[in-house]
């Protein structure tokens, strides 16, 4: 069956995310209207009658939600989300092991490129262990983001360094680390990958995968938003995403992939999509770190002044390889993610990574599993 009023003007840019407001209190009144916005264009699309009402239920519930966060019944708050994410945890294309997760454009159970950065000039010479979640010991520190909360750090990774460029704030190439990673693409993960633009495409595909869809894409709308007010200890914008977190956690999930809020538009995102892996302490670090292999860090400042020589490296970013634009940027200057220096270092880290490994003899091919024989707990060196 296809479902003909997705591509019949339902799309519409004040629907394009991220979503930017300078204030906190702005949250709630903005997503309602954003809501509003769905189900009257829905509506005006000729939209079915189940499409509607899953519209109109995943508005309802989530915003239920809020309200109860708001008057402190997180419990309850917590409850109905892990409810929506149970409605769909059936569908491969909501939760799937990692190279087989749609989150990911490009052909599935190939190997995904993932990075880590951190801040620091050359001097501080980082270690991979330096890149790793914060052991236990230093617990204290963790604080309050997307998909974690304050004692439940994430190990957040980007599938670019120029995903992880854009989440860490923008540094100076002299302060920009970047670690290659590769997963064994056994963690299961949960998407939120999704975009409106989605859409048009959508009604080539089947019932339930359009259903699932838009599911998915109602929970997306209520975590794309990026407030600019400083110095809250608050946000509002996390406590769907945080929910989603405890909910997936709980249900047996490792991860959340979704497109950076960082971007200027989603359209831009193909290029950091983030995926954030759940920590649960098993003694200083978690046990996700006996299924992932990541090399030291390249400092972005030194990495500039090598001779091409050195810095070029033909390698299958499966970032770019999707047939779709992943283009960076803005509307008004974009550029193609493989023409930017971004690239030439993601292939470079990459193609450096897999040597120093397949060399030291920890890992037989990429995607298989790593015996945690052979992991060294604490260097994850690659």
């Amino acid at each position: 069956m296809k479902l003909s009023w997705l591509d019949n003007g339902f799309i519409c840019k004040e629907l394009y995310a991220p979503f930017v407001l300078d204030k906190d209190y702005e949250y709630l009144p903005d997503l309602k209207k954003k809501y509003e916005i769905i189900i009257r264009q829905a509506t005006r699309a000729g939209a079915d009658v189940q499409s509607l009402w899953i519209l109109n239920k995943y508005k309802n519930k989530i915003l239920e939600a809020l309200n109860c966060y708001y008057h402190a019944d997180i419990a309850k708050c917590n409850t109905i989300i892990r409810n929506l994410i149970k409605d769909v945890e059936s569908n491969p294309f909501a939760v799937s092991p990692l190279y087989g997760s749609y989150a990911f454009p490009g052909d599935h159970g190939t190997e995904i490129q993932f990075f880590r950065c951190r801040k620091g000039d050359p001097s501080k010479a980082f270690t991979a262990k330096d890149l790793l979640h914060l052991p236990k010991s230093l617990r204290a520190k963790s604080g309050n983001y997307r998909f974690s909360i304050p004692g439940n750090p994430s190990l957040y990774l980007a599938n670019s360094s120029y995903g992880c460029w854009i989440e860490s704030g923008f540094p100076s190439d002299n302060e920009f680390n970047v670690s290659p990673v590769l997963l064994d693409g056994t963690q299961r993960i949960f998407n939120l990958a999704v975009s409106i633009r989605d859409f048009h495409g959508l009604n080539e595909f089947e019932q339930s995968r359009v259903y699932c869809w838009l599911k998915l894409w109602m929970l997306v709308i209520a975590t794309s938003y990026r407030i600019k007010e400083p110095g809250r200890t608050f946000q509002s914008e996390y406590i769907i995403s945080q929910s989603i977190m405890m909910a997936c956690k709980r249900l047996g999930y490792d991860g959340v992939a979704y497109y950076s809020k960082r971007v200027s538009d989603e359209v831009f995102a193909l290029c950091a999509i983030n995926l954030a892996l759940f920590v649960d302490y098993k003694g200083e670090y978690s046990d996700t770190i006996k299924h992932i292999k990541m090399d030291d860090p390249f400092n972005y400042g030194l990495y500039r002044h090598l001779m091409p020589s050195q810095t070029y490296k033909d390698y299958t970013l499966r970032s770019i390889r999707t047939g779709f634009m992943t283009n960076i940027g803005t509307y008004d200057r974009q550029y193609p993610y493989n023409e930017t220096f971004f690239s030439i270092l993601t292939s470079s880290c990459s193609v450096h990574g897999r040597t120093s490994l397949m060399g030291r003899g920890k890992i037989k091919s990429l995607g298989a599993y790593l015996p945690t024989s052979l992991i060294h707990t604490l260097s994850l060196k690659l």
